[in-house]
């Protein structure tokens, strides 16, 4: 290490050569353009689909595992006239391109997840929707009846 001076990480190419470097300010360009490279990606991923109503009062939002009892709450909550809608994701990063203009549709956005609200977290950040989170960490799925009394409650609450 040049001068003992300490150093993290391992190989980085020069921007312009391909060449080894360790110049922090060329770490932080190709930190930079790898990231550009990712959001690209969301030219090539199709749109955010959407089960039930295509605005309304709440959109319950979920990913993974929690679609079957998702949907199937979202269709109970409908059959009662409730204006409900589900957006399940499956690309979290980059996310689709249409994910702002579907969160901004809906009065209220819950999202359902069966971790400590990490998407909650996100989505939050990256729109500012307000957002609530629905978490479950018991090692246990949601049950359909817990979802649609736990939507009743909010669209009680409005």
């Amino acid at each position: 290490m040049e001068n003992l001076t300490h150093r993290i990480g391992g190989l980085e190419k020069q921007v312009d050569t391909g060449n080894v470097s360790y110049d922090p300010a060329n770490h932080q360009e190709m930190v930079r353009l790898r990231a550009e490279k990712v959001a690209k990606v969301a030219d090539f991923i199709p749109e955010q689909s959407l089960e039930g109503d295509k605005d309304g009062d709440v959109l319950i939002v979920s990913w993974g595992g929690t679609y079957g009892a998702t949907h199937q709450a979202v269709h109970k909550l409908r059959a009662q006239g409730k204006k409900v809608g589900l957006m399940h994701m499956q690309y979290l990063n980059p996310m689709p391109k249409n994910t702002e203009s579907i969160l901004k549709s809906y009065k209220k956005i819950i999202v359902c997840e069966l971790n400590c609200g990490q998407l909650k977290n996100l989505l939050n950040s990256t729109y500012n929707v307000g957002a609530i989170a629905y978490n479950k960490v018991q090692g246990q799925p949601f049950k359909i009846r817990e979802l649609v009394q736990m939507v009743e409650k909010e669209l009680e609450n409005k």
